[in-house]
């Protein structure tokens, strides 16, 4: 082996050395980095998943229920947040919905964390910008927070008010004002 192919050697595991370093910490677990990457991909889904069920019409109860914190859930004060409650509860809700197949697009951005507020935990918190074809975008800060090992929707508040209509990231003053 030349000098030089010695040195192209030792600048190859150098490298990787270094790479191997960025994706795990020294007990094998993944990197800071990596689990804040992990949990912006989980919140987006869920949050995404979430706002599409709730603005689908008809709306999908047992979806949105789910995805929700028990807390979070219209039935918490009556039975401390049940599955079935909450599926009972929306679906009274939504019986008068009519059905709609405009086509919706929801899009999930400035996540990022949120402090606890009130009663609330902290947690993530996302904008939902949702649109229906023909009509305006409206949109929707949420508060996610774990439950269970998932994230969960722990809170939402309208986006759009007058306060709020040239803001492009509300996320956090809302989530900190919104009861």
């Amino acid at each position: 082996m030349t000098a030089r192919h010695a040195l192209t050697a030792a600048a190859a595991a150098a490298a990787l050395l270094t790479l191997s370093a960025c994706g795990s910490s020294d007990d094998g677990k993944p990197s800071g980095q990596d689990t804040a990457r992990q949990d912006t991909k989980e919140v987006t889904n869920t949050a995404q998943t979430y706002m599409t069920a709730w603005m689908s019409r008809p709306s999908q109860p047992e979806k949105m229920c789910n995805l929700e914190t028990k807390a979070a859930r219209p039935n918490y004060s009556k039975d401390g947040g049940s599955l079935k409650g909450c599926i009972t509860t929306y679906t009274g809700y939504f019986a008068d919905q009519k059905p709609d197949n405009t086509t919706l697009t929801v899009t999930i951005d400035h996540v990022q964390d949120v402090a606890a507020s009130g009663t609330r935990p902290a947690g993530k918190g996302a904008l939902a910008t949702c649109k229906r074809a023909g009509n305006d975008p409206f949109r929707y800060a949420l508060r996610l927070v774990k439950e269970d090992g998932a994230w969960r929707i722990a809170q939402s508040a309208e986006a759009d008010g007058d306060q709020y209509a040239h803001t492009a990231d509300p996320v956090a003053d809302l989530l900190a004002s919104a009861s």
